[in-house]
């Protein structure tokens, strides 16, 4: 049974505040934002952050949530996004039980659909997140001026090399 009104925005309220704690520990425990540099591999599903001196500092595994375009102000689900690798599509599709969850037909729109700005698409990250039981997320800017951003739920982190514990 879909969630009632005052349940969807309880949960929308819980999942934001969930998100700003959690990006808080990312940033003050493991110095995300403030990496030299970060990688994504598709291919393994890691995101990895290497400091100042460019070595390795932080990995993660991570499940692509979607990505927002400027442009158009429109989400895309990475399990509808074809540009997304299928076994990466594949793990994003457990997003698609949002929609039965809390009755909101975006969770389940395989196309790109508009949003009000961004502030939106981090909504959605945070449900997201809140679902997936992800400890974070990275908003990966686009190596073109105005292109879409990416945003990955971590769902595990680990320190590296010299931050190793």
């Amino acid at each position: 049974m879909p969630m009632t009104n005052d349940e969807f925005q309880l949960f929308v309220e819980t999942a934001n505040a969930e998100l700003r704690n959690k990006q808080t520990i990312l940033a003050d425990d493991y110095g995300l934002g403030s990496a030299g540099r970060w990688w994504f591999e598709q291919t393994t599903g890691n995101l990895q952050f290497f400091d100042a001196a460019d070595n390795l500092s932080v990995e993660t595994d991570v499940i692509d949530i979607g990505s927002y375009s400027p442009k158009s102000n429109s989400w895309k689900w990475a399990w509808g996004n074809d540009s997304v690798l299928p076994w990466l599509r594949q793990r994003a599709e457990k997003l698609k039980e949002l929609e039965a969850i809390t009755g909101i037909e975006i969770f389940g729109y395989e196309n790109a659909f508009t949003v009000e700005d961004e502030s939106m698409a981090w909504e959605l990250t945070a449900m997201c997140l809140k679902h997936l039981g992800a400890v974070g997320c990275y908003r990966c800017p686009s190596s073109k001026p105005g292109g879409p951003t990416t945003f990955l739920a971590i769902m595990s982190i680990k320190r590296c090399g010299k931050n190793a514990p």
